[in-house]
């Protein structure tokens, strides 16, 4: 199932549904209004989590009826998708917490911020450790994240913010999963992890983590659905496509994961135990991103990250930037 949160052109109110023949969204609350029945653990995203495994079987009945009496549905009761809003499928989730599994990423990224950021005689050594570091750890999980800022959320179609104090803002396509009651995975979302990266820098040097660089506002886009496990066999076998308006576009794939889902979930159970609604991100997927690409996001810019069965995450930049000081990196060129 493709579970989604929306809200329409008739009420404001977030509505939580699926998808039905990929073409349609219907609310449970509908259906239920069809059949006559009253489900709780489908009120909301929140309740179905937490409801686990009751409530995908009961959700999963409700599809089969939808699917089987749609004709009885009218324009108001189940919509095509373009004439929906999309919100963050998982609106307010327990927690946020992202993982670095992707050697190839961290290598290309770590090597890039150091040309950026070190003139020193040294750096050529510098580089090649790193390039050795990562090449040495691509079939050898590092299990450490981070934890993101989880207030900062955005779904389908919604504008990233910009920050005044950065010139280089730059997206992050990740995989990423949900948990539910138990300690499941309640099911996968595209996740896109903002990144400013000439103040990326200063943040790993004060050794806190990703504070400016990512915690600001609108910087995590999720989305556009909760895909449950059962539409994907693998995990780590998805093609990644991103494309940048008609100016850029790039490819990957999951498979350079250093991890299954599965294994992240054992980790993350040795630290603590995640409440149902916690998002867990599984890294950057390779050659996605300016900061190895070097080709940057410019103001109106629309960004369409697709992976295969999870469907494609949309987000917008704004058409207006405002940047109040000089960047670490010095003046863009190519921005106004």
């Amino acid at each position: 199932m493709k579970l989604v949160t929306f809200q329409t052109n008739i009420s404001q109110e977030p509505l939580f549904g699926l998808v039905i023949n990929e073409k349609f969204i219907v609310s449970f609350a509908v259906i239920m209004k069809k059949q006559g029945t009253f489900i709780d653990s489908l009120e909301s995203m929140n309740s179905y989590l937490h409801c686990l495994p009751a409530s995908y079987d009961a959700a999963k009945e409700l599809m089969r009826y939808a699917v089987e009496q749609s004709y009885q549905f009218n324009e108001n009761e189940i919509c095509p998708i373009t004439a929906v809003k999309l919100l963050s499928p998982v609106p307010n989730p327990a927690a946020l917490i992202d993982f670095g599994l992707t050697p190839r990423h961290l290598r290309n990224a770590g090597v890039n911020l150091l040309q950026r950021e070190y003139t020193g005689p040294e750096i050529e050594e510098l580089k090649q450790k790193i390039a050795e570091k990562f090449q040495q750890d691509s079939d050898k999980a590092t299990f450490s994240y981070y934890k993101c800022n989880h207030n900062a959320l955005i779904g389908d179609g919604d504008t990233i913010h910009w920050p005044s104090y950065s010139s280089y803002l730059d997206i992050e396509p990740e995989l990423a999963f949900v948990t539910g009651k138990g300690n499941c995975i309640a099911g996968y979302v595209i996740f896109n992890d903002s990144t400013v990266r000439d103040m990326q820098w200063p943040d790993f040097q004060a050794l806190t983590g990703p504070t400016r660089c990512k915690d600001f506002d609108r910087s995590k886009g999720i989305g556009p659905f909760l895909v449950t496990p059962d539409e994907i066999d693998n995990p780590l076998v998805l093609d990644v496509d991103v494309r940048i308006g008609e100016r850029l576009h790039w490819k990957g794939s999951t498979s350079e994961y250093s991890a299954h889902p599965a294994k992240v979930m054992e980790e993350v159970l040795n630290v603590f135990t995640p409440l149902p609604g916690t998002i867990i991100g599984m890294g950057t997927i390779p050659d996605c991103c300016a900061i190895e690409t070097e080709q940057w996001l410019l103001p109106s810019d629309r960004i369409q990250i697709t992976f295969d069965k999870l469907g494609t995450l949309t987000q917008l930049v704004p058409d207006h930037v405002k940047i109040t000081g000089p960047s670490r990196w010095g003046k863009r060129s190519d921005l106004p």
